[in-house]
């Protein structure tokens, strides 16, 4: 790095002893589980402080010396089969263990080659490398601030229906792309899910991912993972359970409905005994009738009455949030400027006595103007939903960061873009409405005071008569020779 930075968060120090950003000091205790901060693992890399440890992994910030950018260097340490070395760092697979520490080791290899099939995906992780070192395996990764959807729910709450729609458009998005090579990721869950600090939404923790065959997983595959209860589905359990698309779609409802209630639904096995799954409306959550017998679809215990794949649950959704009303708007909307023009040019010959009438309908108009210009300010404090979350998320050091960034895709303004049209058709129509009204009431009185202009200059004409009739051959109408 051109200047000195804290091994542990990567910030730049002011001194050369002390991170006033993540509180790091030389000689500072560090956990033994853990490289410890600096180690290299294999040049360019090295490890900064840890962000993730699950499992069977540890996430650590990293250093590319090469390319003086920062990654996501994911770990391979199964806690339950193996230990570290203190003094070389090394990872010890236990001696009761060494075949489970061995078959773990290959998927971990199995998730970096399938996260490399999705190099150019932008809701989806990218692998820069692989490597083995100290005993294990590592996979590079690219890295940029945010945090997970658990990380964040367990901050903020549980969200609305259009912020937890607009987030999960983007990852079915992403499993569309997965299941058109073959692949089931198996592990859906919020803390698999990560929003990034510009807005956009990345699936991660393809190790559960496994190829599929006509439908079904490769014949061999003993399907034995680890499961997330509440989140996975009922045949994820099974060995002979027939699996595809299906399993993910059930796993990424579940994961909506934990986004809406707050809780997860029952755990899959104890459904098929009893089915205590509650309708999102008695836990609280508020959304369009449609799009929760959609959700409740998609949690179908039994495979074959879920949406059998992916994109069929989007377009779902997708034809749910185009039914809905558009939002209520002021009854009468703005004149357009080319009409404001011709009503002016209409009003200059007007007589006096109607003057407070235009006066009051331009003060009224310019009223309504502000209050729908305004309206629409607060309406759309953000351009979409995951906008205004990525607003909250951008992450201090030592947060929960990790390891993912890529352009959006266009889905996720799908929604937004109906519901434009439906403002603009309605708006369209509010001004026709109003027009036409202010034509007719202009017609009226147009009429009528034309009605008494003759009046008037027929009474004058009758009285000059009287006066002067003798000299000026009055008759009066209808008696003309």
């Amino acid at each position: 790095m051109s200047q000195p930075s804290c091994p542990a968060c990567l910030s730049p120090l002011s001194g050369q002893s002390f991170c006033s950003q993540c509180g790091w000091y030389r000689g500072m205790q560090q956990d033994a589980q853990y490289l410890p901060v600096g180690t290299v693992v294999n040049p360019p890399y090295r490890v900064a402080r840890v962000l993730g440890h699950g499992g069977f992994g540890i996430t650590y910030l990293g250093w590319d010396a090469n390319l003086q950018i920062k990654v996501a260097i994911k770990e391979y340490m199964p806690r339950d089969f193996a230990r570290r070395d203190p003094l070389s760092g090394r990872v010890l697979a236990h001696a009761s263990a060494e075949a489970e520490f061995s078959a773990g080791l290959n998927c971990f290899l199995d998730e970096a080659r399938n996260l490399a099939k999705f190099q150019q995906h932008p809701g989806i992780v990218s692998v820069l490398a692989f490597f083995p070192a100290f005993g294990t395996g590592y996979m590079v990764m690219e890295y940029v601030e945010g945090r997970t959807l658990k990380a964040y729910l367990d901050q903020r709450g549980r969200l609305d229906w259009a912020r937890t729609l607009d987030i999960f458009m983007q990852i079915m998005d992403a499993l569309r792309a997965v299941h058109s090579t073959g692949l089931l990721h198996r592990d859906v869950a919020p803390d698999n899910i990560y929003l990034c600090g510009d807005g956009r939404v990345k699936l991660l923790d393809f190790g559960a991912a496994r190829a599929r065959l006509g439908g079904n997983l490769q014949a061999g595959d003993t399907q034995t993972v680890l499961v997330k209860p509440g989140f996975a589905p009922e045949e994820q359990y099974r060995d002979d359970g027939r699996q595809g698309p299906w399993s993910d779609v059930y796993s990424l409802a579940a994961s909506m409905y934990y986004c809406l209630t707050g809780i997860a639904p029952p755990d899959a096995l104890d459904r098929v005994k009893q089915d205590t799954l509650k309708p999102l409306a008695d836990l609280g959550a508020a959304l369009p009738p449609a799009a929760e017998r959609n959700l409740l679809a998609a949690l179908a215990v039994d495979a074959s009455q879920r949406p059998q794949s992916m994109e069929a649950l989007q377009q779902r959704f997708l034809a749910t949030q185009a039914e809905l009303p558009a939002p209520a708007k002021t009854a009468i909307a703005h004149t357009p400027p080319s009409n404001r023009q011709a009503l002016a040019s209409a009003d200059i010959d007007r007589p006096k006595q109607f003057q407070w009438w235009r006066w009051l309908l331009v003060a009224g108009i310019v009223l309504l103007l502000s209050l729908i210009l305004r309206g629409r300010g607060e309406r759309m404090p953000a351009s979409s939903p995951i906008e205004a979350i990525s607003q909250e998320i951008v992450s201090p050091a030592g947060q929960e960061r990790s390891e993912v960034n890529g352009p959006a895709e266009e889905q996720q303004s799908a929604l937004r873009r109906i519901r434009e049209r439906q403002e603009a058709e309605q708006l369209k129509q509010q001004q026709e409405a109003a027009l036409k009204r202010f034509e007719e009431r202009r017609r009226l009185e147009q009429a009528a005071q034309s009605d008494k202009q003759t009046e008037s200059a027929a009474e004058h004409m009758r009285s000059l008569c009287a006066e002067w009739g003798a000299t000026m051959g009055c008759q009066e109408p209808g008696n003309s020779p």
